[in-house]
């Protein structure tokens, strides 16, 4: 879960306007400057001249081909937003080593290709015709570019032209990006009444599960009278016809202003779609905070795309800035990878200026993402991709700015990511690194028998177990992650959580095993809590609770066996084969209706880490009899029916050893 410290750096300092030493020269930085992969990396765009013009807004797309397209704006005069502004592309052919000169994909007017004008947002998706999509007359692998088009004045094409009108258009290519159609505009998804306007910027998706297979989804934002817009806007016949879809609309008094929308499909097929938080009008503080200001904000759409489930909320604890964070999802179980995974990229210092950037992973869908703070090399932390790590460094001695990014998947599980970096701006230039399973500091996984793997984090490691190994975790950042899966492995009958365990500290609660919710949402839980003598073990549902413990914490250093059993609406706790207590009153579902990670050792919400071992974890989709548990007592079986889930905890596979898990 999301660990955080409260800023300490001089970074910090620098912005909230405390002195520190005096700047390096635009050479001494670019010297100074911090590049931990450049073996990996190609600058593809420079803009040696900024901010008279500059390359920006990166995004990146992998063809049918194999090729890969990094697609930019190309500001002619000046780094204005609203500028002469041009979309320009590199191709990276399938197979090759070199990447092609840059090509204009739209400029200028209709009739006039060189005429002033603003040509940007570059929004790419790749359409694919899939089993089960609307049948369409595009081929498959045509490149679709949503962007957005302004006048500039001819007589200034350097001015940053603020109020003109923005318009969506839209253009193609069938040839993997060698060639492209005229832009034509997408009337359809503006408002005469709307000012500001802009696609992306990142690339679209386009849909793989669910009733709305093979449809193409973007993310809009837009400026009105009454406030600023987040959108979603879709086509179901690859890119030709388009509707607005999802829109939430917030005046400046709701203190939240979404946008710049990079959108994942989710396991179950909700599209999460991950913004920007443009609001900021705290403290310089709290601005430096972000559980006081958090710049990420999230919302769900369960109709693909046509609505928001919910209002957009606001993520605590995720450390950007006010700017564009790109999302990926990487893997995904349902696709028969071991563990989904989701990454985002964002310069990772709350406030201005835009330094550290760095990408973040999800395993879970979502819900938490890895922290920037947390010891180097960590997996439990993200990976800074320029600049040094030390984060006590000040701004020119990190040398490390970062912008606007985007990122794709590459053969064999890389990810390839396009982003703005420089030492003095990120402005100075666009690069594309290649980074693999080590360099995004990926968990540990152990075997789950029934199949898959579950994650394990840092303060993990093996002991000596109750029969074979086991588990230590360290009570600070130790936990696991069960193997995600869209159907709950909880439901609504029957089951039985059943674990070994072995712990001394007497000095706080701690998780042993979390499922689903917290804070009155439907869950199961049983935690090691020794300030109140007891284990205890909690089945919570929508019409009900049911809660039963042991008169015993159980904090001897010995191993004890520990069972959570639900029959009908009883819930019963084991402990070493003999039923300690029992409780009526939790019939039904104990998740609701979205998908959440089981984990072992802490909360759900990363609170109360387990400080002790654990052994042999397993879970059954039925009400194991007494005598059963008492045979898992006894002899540690493997035969009695209903497992859904079995942690031997005999060992832990690092990152790059993992094999058929991706």
């Amino acid at each position: 879960m999301i660990v955080h410290r409260k800023p300490k750096h001089r970074a910090v300092l620098l912005a909230l306007g405390v002195g520190v030493a005096a700047a390096l020269t635009p050479v001494q930085a670019a010297a100074a400057a911090v590049d931990p992969f450049e073996s990996k990396t190609t600058v593809l765009f420079s803009s040696p001249n900024v901010p008279s013009g500059c390359y920006r807004i990166p995004s990146i797309v992998r063809a049918v081909d194999g090729s890969l397209l990094a697609f930019a704006e190309h500001r002619f005069h000046t780094c204005a937003d609203k500028s002469n502004i041009e979309t320009v592309v590199r191709r990276l052919p399938a197979g090759a080593t070199e990447w092609q000169p840059a090509q204009t994909v739209v400029r200028g007017e209709p009739g006039d290709p060189v005429a002033p004008a603003t040509r940007g947002n570059p929004g790419p998706v790749v359409y694919r015709q899939l089993p089960g999509a609307p049948a369409v007359d595009a081929p498959d692998g045509r490149i679709v570019l949503l962007g957005t088009h302004n006048p500039v004045d001819p007589a200034k094409p350097g001015t940053n032209h603020r109020t003109a009108p923005r318009t969506p258009y839209v253009l193609h290519s069938d040839d993997n990006g060698l060639t492209w159609a005229a832009p034509r505009p997408l009337p359809e998804l503006d408002d005469p009444s709307w000012g500001h306007y802009a696609t992306g910027p990142v690339h679209a998706i386009q849909l793989t599960r669910g009733a709305h297979v093979g449809r193409l989804i973007a993310g809009v934002n837009y400026n009105s009278g009454d406030g600023a817009g987040a959108m979603l806007v879709y086509s179901d016949d690859a890119g030709v016809t388009w509707y607005r879809g999802a829109n939430a609309l917030y005046g400046a008094d709701r203190q939240l202003i979404p946008q710049e929308l990079s959108l994942v499909e989710l396991v179950n097929g909700d599209v999460m779609v991950w913004a920007r938080q443009n609001w900021s009008g705290g403290t310089p503080e709290e601005e430096a905070d972000p559980n006081v200001r958090p710049h990420r904000a999230v919302a769900i759409s369960k109709d693909g795309g046509a609505t928001y489930h919910s209002d957009f909320t606001l993520r605590p604890g995720f450390e950007a800035p006010n700017i564009q964070s790109s999302s990926l999802r990487l893997v995904a179980t349902d696709e028969g990878d071991a563990y989904n995974r989701i990454l985002t990229m964002a310069p990772s210092v709350n406030t201005e200026p835009r330094i550290r950037p760095t990408i973040r992973s999800s395993f879970d869908e979502g819900l938490s993402w890895q922290s920037v703070d947390t010891p180097l090399d960590s997996t439990d932390e993200g990976v800074q991709v320029y600049g040094t790590n030390d984060r006590s460094a000040t701004v020119e001695e990190c040398a490390c700015y970062g912008g606007y990014a985007d990122m794709v998947e590459l053969p064999g599980g890389d990810v390839g990511l396009l982003y703005e970096r420089g030492a003095t701006d990120y402005r100075s230039e666009i690069a594309f690194v290649r980074l693999n399973d080590r360099d995004l500091h990926t968990p540990s996984t152990t075997p789950d028998v029934p199949g898959g793997s579950a994650l394990v984090f840092d303060g993990v490691t093996t002991t000596a177990g109750r029969y074979g190994r086991a588990f230590s975790f360290d009570g600070q950042r130790g936990r696991a992650q069960l193997p995600f899966r869209t159907a709950p492995v909880l439901g609504t009958g029957d089951f039985t959580v059943s674990t070994w365990i072995r712990y001394g500290d007497t000095s706080k609660d701690q998780a042993l095993f979390w499922a689903y919710g917290i804070n009155g949402e439907p869950e199961v839980r049983l935690s090691a809590e020794p300030g109140n003598n007891r284990i205890r073990g909690t089945v919570t549902t929508a019409t009900g609770s049911a809660g039963v413990s042991s008169d015993g914490a159980y904090a001897d250093g010995a191993w004890h066996h520990v069972v959570l059993r639900r029959q009908a609406d009883t819930v019963a706790l084991f402990v070493d084969g003999v039923q300690v207590s029992a409780a009526s009153g939790a019939a039904g579902a104990v998740s609701g209706d979205d998908p959440t990670p089981i984990y072992l050792g802490q909360r759900l919400d990363g609170a109360n880490r387990f400080h002790g071992s654990m052994d042999e974890f397993r879970v059954y989709d039925r009400a194991l009899s007494t005598a059963e548990v008492s045979r898992l007592h006894t002899s540690n079986t493997n035969g009695i029916p209903g497992l859904t889930a079995h942690l031997p905890m005999n060992a832990l596979v690092p990152a790059g050893e993992q094999t058929g898990d991706r």
